[in-house]
């Protein structure tokens, strides 16, 4: 048996599915993901941006306007979202503006601050953040202007100048949430279900409805189960040394977090490709078959992982909420919401859940597989 393992070892590490499907796949699309959501990252920055202020009579009658003019401008902490060129005219302030110097000015008209800018995609994310803020400080002054119309002292003015936060980033997971963190899911569970196609030709060769090579392995005198036990055992290790280094490519070169239960994640590796491996074995002792069909049934239960953005993600969301038992049943999002309880549950019951689940489905397959190899041995030739 141990010869029989190891032949098929040497034989699949030759095979261009398993280095294709299961391996280079998987890093090539961490590769694209990791490229793109970075530029979605940084495409939600504020940058500081150049804007023009007019420093007229105006802005010089609203109170405390410099100072907040200079709080905008600081670079001492996360407020600094303008480099300000001052003009003494707003005629100065839209020639320089016009002339690219700025994307814009900021002038005082009846006490009031104005902002007004070119149309320009590098400050696309800065300007609302930028009007916010003038709304905010206009708000502000109005607040102080009413107390002190009501009679109210400077004592009582200058208590109200205290910042309050309405609303506070609150961390409820032990490890911080991103968006982006569930296609990489989806995807370790897209290469899981690829790994089919490594069992599936591994047992095809093994069995005699698939060619004459099949056949005189079946009529061969080596006991048929350590046979078939040397095919699936080697079939299921090249699944699982694929996916741990897809796995540790994600985790050491894009920088994937997978929080603090990493050392499980290997546990969900074993199972996962447990389960790709007797599936694929099960799929194996179809004839006809084709790694076509095979890859065909593994993009479709993906689109229910939400592998393939938003909209799919919203349609797995749906069909989780509607129809639980229908998204439980499929293997892929039961190997994508395993890793996705360990990031994000705080008990380990959906994990354990989750391992069941694809052990009961491995389990299946795997008895699936066994009886129909067992109809297609020399007595049933």
């Amino acid at each position: 048996m141990l010869t029989i393992g190891s032949y098929q070892v040497l034989r699949l590490l030759r095979d261009k599915v398993l280095l294709v499907w299961t391996l280079a796949f998987p890093i090539i699309m961490s590769l694209i993901f990791m490229a793109a959501f970075s530029a979605l990252d940084d495409s939600y920055e504020a940058d500081p941006i150049e804007m023009g202020v007019v420093q007229d009579d105006a802005y010089e009658a609203a109170e405390g306007f410099d100072a907040f003019i200079a709080a905008l401008s600081s670079e001492q902490d996360g407020t600094h979202l303008i480099n300000t060129h001052r003009y003494a005219t707003a005629h100065e302030a839209e020639t320089a503006a016009k002339n690219g110097d700025t994307v814009g000015y900021i002038e005082v008209e009846d006490g009031t601050p104005v902002l007004r800018v070119l149309p320009n995609d590098s400050a696309a994310n800065t300007v609302p953040v930028l009007r916010a803020a003038l709304d905010s400080y206009e708000q502000t002054r109005a607040q102080y202007a009413a107390l002190a119309a009501q009679g109210a002292g400077p004592e009582q003015i200058a208590a109200m100048q205290v910042q309050h936060v309405s609303t506070q980033r609150a961390q409820i997971t032990e490890s911080p949430s991103s968006p982006t963190v569930r296609y990489y899911f989806a995807l370790l569970a897209f290469a899981c279900g690829m790994g089919m196609h490594i069992s599936m030709l591994a047992v095809q060769e093994v069995v005699a409805g698939s060619s004459p090579l099949g056949a005189r392995r079946t009529l061969a005198g080596i006991p048929r189960w350590k046979v078939l036990a040397g095919t699936l055992g080697a079939a299921w290790l090249g699944i699982l040394v694929c996916l741990l280094a897809a796995f540790w490519f994600i985790r050491l070169v894009v920088g994937v977090d997978f929080g603090a239960h990493t050392g499980m994640c290997h546990l969900a590796i074993g199972v996962s490709s447990l389960l790709s491996c007797t599936a694929g074995a099960a799929l194996g002792t179809v004839r006809g078959m084709r790694t076509g069909v095979v890859s065909g049934i593994t993009c479709l239960l993906s689109l229910f992982t939400g592998l393939y953005g938003t909209a799919a993600q919203e349609l797995a969301d749906t069909v989780q909420n509607s129809l639980p038992l229908l998204a439980q049943l499929n293997p892929l999002w039961q190997s994508a919401h395993c890793f996705f309880s360990l990031l994000y549950y705080d008990s380990l019951a959906p994990f354990a859940h989750s391992c069941a689940v694809m052990g009961a489905m491995a389990c299946l397959f795997l008895s699936i597989a066994l009886v129909r190899m067992r109809r297609m041995s020399h007595e049933h030739l």
